[in-house]
C-alpha cells in the first residue's frame, strides 16, 4: 500500500512504468520486481508525500525520476550494501524529509547526487555514509537552492572520509555564502582564514582543539584492504605513495579519512628510505618524535619512513597498514 500522492502517479502511468521496468529488465536480470516495490513504499512515497505538502504539482516529476533511478538501484543491486546498509535509502529519505521542496525543484539531479555520493562513501574503506546523510540532512533546510545544497554534499563528503577532495571541496565551499560555508565546516569566524588553515594543515579539525595525532590507514585485501603484503612508503612530487606486492597507490589522507589511488608507473619509481627524520627515534616498536611517545600501531621492523612539514609516514615489516603521524599536533 502507497500514499494517495504516490499512487495516483503510478495508477495515471503504469503503461509507461510498465514499459521501463520491462526494458530494464532485460539489460539487468538482477531487477527483482518485488525489492523495486519495497523501494517504492519505504523509500519513495515519503518523498512524494513531503513534495505534495509544498509543490503538489511537482509529485509526478518526483516520482519519474525516483522510479527511473530506483530501476539502475535494484538492478545494480546497490541498494544493499557490503556493509549491509540501505545507506542510499536513508539518504533519499533524509533528503526528502530535510528539503522537501529543493527536491521538487530539481528531483533527478538530487537523488541522483545523493546516490552517487553514498555509493561513493559506501565504497571506501573507513568513510562514513551515514555521517554525510546527517550532515547534509542538518544543513539542507539552510541552503537557499539545489546548487547550494549540492555544494554542500560536496563538503561534507569530504569531511565524511574522501580525503582527495580536500582541496576541491575548500573550493566549493568558497562559492557558498560566507555563513553556510561556516556552518558546512562546523566552524565559525572568518571562512579565508579557516581555508588557508585546513589547506595548509590536513590534520586540523575545525572546532576541535585538536586533531588525531596518529592515523593507521590500509588494510590487508582478505580484510577489506588494498596492500596484499606490508607496504612500503615513499614521497613522489609531494605525495605520499604506498607499494605493495608490485602494485602501487597514492595516498590521500587527512584528520577525516584516508583514500587509495592507482599510481602511475612514474611515481612508482620514488626512492623507498627507512632513515628517520631529525628529531625521531624508533627503538623496541616505541616511536618518539620530539621528545614525545607516540603510539604507534606498527608490528616488527621498521621498513620505510617518508615525511613532509605536516605529516611522518612509517611502515613495519609484520603490518599491512601505514602509520600516519600528524606532526603539526606536536609542539
Amino acid at each position: 500500500m502507497v500514499s494517495e500522492p504516490l499512487g495516483t502517479v503510478l495508477r495515471s502511468a503504469r503503461d509507461t512504468f510498465n514499459a521501463q521496468f520491462t526494458a530494464a529488465r532485460r539489460q539487468m536480470p538482477a531487477l527483482e520486481p518485488e525489492r523495486l516495490a519495497r523501494f517504492l513504499a519505504d523509500t519513495v512515497d515519503p518523498l512524494a508525500a513531503a513534495v505534495h505538502a509544498v509543490a503538489p504539482d511537482r509529485v509526478a516529476a518526483l516520482v519519474f525520476a525516483a522510479y527511473e533511478l530506483g530501476l539502475e538501484l535494484v538492478g545494480q543491486r546497490l541498494l544493499e550494501s557490503r556493509r549491509g546498509t540501505a545507506a542510499i535509502e536513508a539518504g533519499w529519505r533524509a533528503l526528502g524529509a530535510a528539503a522537501p521542496g529543493l527536491l521538487a525543484d530539481d528531483p533527478r539531479r538530487l537523488l541522483a547526487a545523493a546516490s552517487n555520493a553514498v555509493h561513493q562513501l559506501e565504497s571506501t574503506p573507513g568513510a562514513r555514509p551515514e555521517e554525510w546523510t546527517q550532515g547534509v540532512a542538518a544543513l539542507a533546510p539552510s541552503c537557499p537552492d539545489v546548487e547550494s545544497l549540492l555544494r554542500v554534499g560536496q563538503v561534507r563528503a569530504w569531511m565524511a572520509g574522501l580525503a582527495h577532495y580536500r582541496a576541491g571541496a575548500l573550493a566549493v565551499a568558497g562559492t557558498l555564502p560566507e555563513p553556510l560555508a561556516l556552518a558546512a565546516l562546523g566552524a565559525s569566524g572568518s571562512f579565508p582564514a579557516l581555508r588557508d588553515r585546513l589547506l595548509a594543515d590536513p590534520w586540523f579539525v575545525p572546532g576541535a582543539e585538536t586533531g588525531p595525532l596518529v592515523r593507521a590507514v590500509g588494510a590487508f585485501r582478505g580484510f577489506g584492504g588494498v596492500f596484499v603484503a606490508p607496504p612500503r612508503v615513499a614521497l613522489h612530487a609531494g605525495h605520499l605513495i604506498a607499494t605493495s606486492g608490485g602494485e602501487g597507490w597514492m595516498v590521500a589522507a587527512d584528520a577525516f579519512g584516508a583514500t587509495f589511488h592507482r599510481a602511475r608507473p612514474d611515481e612508482l619509481q620514488a626512492d623507498v628510505s627507512a632513515t628517520l627524520p631529525a628529531g625521531v627515534q624508533w627503538a623496541k616498536g616505541t616511536l618518539t618524535v620530539r621528545g614525545r611517545g607516540v603510539p604507534a600501531p606498527l608490528v616488527g621492523a621498521l621498513t620505510s619512513v617518508a615525511a613532509d612539514a605536516t605529516t611522518l609516514a612509517l611502515t613495519a615489516s609484520l603490518t599491512h597498514t601505514i602509520a600516519l603521524v600528524a606532526l603539526t599536533a606536536l609542539p
